[in-house]
């Protein structure tokens, strides 16, 4: 199989972080730009210090954390937006807007629903499940397959853990993983496009939303077990309340689309999954990868799915 890499650490797409505070623009590879200088600028005496030059740059610099995380959570062509000194901090800062993408992967979902609304629910449960993998590039099936092989072919012992989940290849026990969460959700998905009219129209933004919230979560509260990687300045820089405020405001989000009780059985099933997930990893390696994160996000997403398929069959 081809190599696959850390889904929070490497991504496949990026390269390892630059130090703490040393510029981001190599690992993501972005274009190369030079930084205006805000002292030279005052020199022109606009009423408030800066050109329309630097006001862009201001304003990019304020979304730079939101940018980052659509770039390393999905496929979206955002990178050219980034500036030119993305920093480590900034990665860290990302984590905050994770939820966030899993709204904007969720309106993308929902999108694609509308389109496939004639469709057979077979095909059109199909479609959509084509459509997440593609949103996401596979980032968090290969860390489920990371972290498939790690927790199963690691033999309780965390050096040999880790060093199974950094192979390039993927063991028998990763494909069982991969081919189970992908049926399961499948299955979520079939039975939610047959529900009854107006039954699924929340799930596709709450599904995605959630399960980076939980994501966010499990990341904020362990800590990072690799020397090196993204997801080693993301840890270093995370910000707790932050996070916590934008897992508040994804809860606040589902209870308007979902409703009240609804939105309160999913949130419990993601922090029951994050609790158990968690725990299993801090006895394994005590603590976290990208593998692990990135798992934990499909293994959410299904959980939810055929929850809110089953809720519906009852409804």
């Amino acid at each position: 199989m081809p190599r696959r890499g850390d889904p929070q650490s490497g991504l496949a797409r990026a390269g390892s972080a630059a130090g703490r505070d040393q510029p981001f623009r190599h690992a993501l590879r972005l274009p190369v730009a030079h930084r205006c200088d805000p002292f030279a600028e005052r020199q022109h005496g606009t009423p408030d210090g800066l050109q329309p030059r630097q006001r862009r740059v201001a304003v990019r610099g304020r979304i730079t954390p939101l940018l980052l995380a659509l770039v390393l959570l999905t496929t979206l062509p955002v990178g050219r937006a980034l500036g030119p000194d993305v920093s480590a901090r900034d990665v860290g800062r990302s984590v905050a807007w994770y939820p966030a993408v899993g709204g904007i992967i969720g309106l993308l979902l929902a999108l694609v629903a509308a389109l496939t609304a004639t469709a057979p629910a077979s095909v059109a449960g199909a479609l959509l499940l084509i459509a997440w993998i593609g949103l996401t590039g596979g980032l968090h099936l290969d860390g489920l397959a990371d972290a498939t092989d790690g927790a199963l072919a690691g033999h309780r012992n965390r050096d040999r853990t880790l060093a199974v989940m950094a192979e390039p290849t993927a063991g028998p026990m990763a494909v069982i993983g991969l081919v189970t969460i992908l049926l399961t959700k499948y299955a979520g998905l079939v039975a939610l496009v047959s529900a009854p009219a107006g039954a699924a129209v929340g799930s596709w933004f709450c599904v995605p939303l959630f399960a980076r919230a939980a994501a966010a979560a499990l990341m904020t509260s362990t800590a990072y077990r690799r020397r090196d990687g993204i997801a080693r300045d993301q840890a270093a820089w995370r910000s707790a309340p932050r996070i916590w405020g934008a897992i508040a405001i994804s809860l606040l989000l589902g209870m308007l689309l979902l409703g009240l009780w609804t939105a309160l059985l999913l949130a419990c099933l993601s922090g029951l999954t994050v609790w158990l997930w968690r725990g299993f990893w801090q006895a394994r390696i005590g603590g976290y990868t990208g593998d692990v994160a990135g798992a934990l996000i499909e293994i959410v997403e299904a959980g939810l799915l055929v929850a809110l398929a089953w809720g519906s069959g009852w409804a």
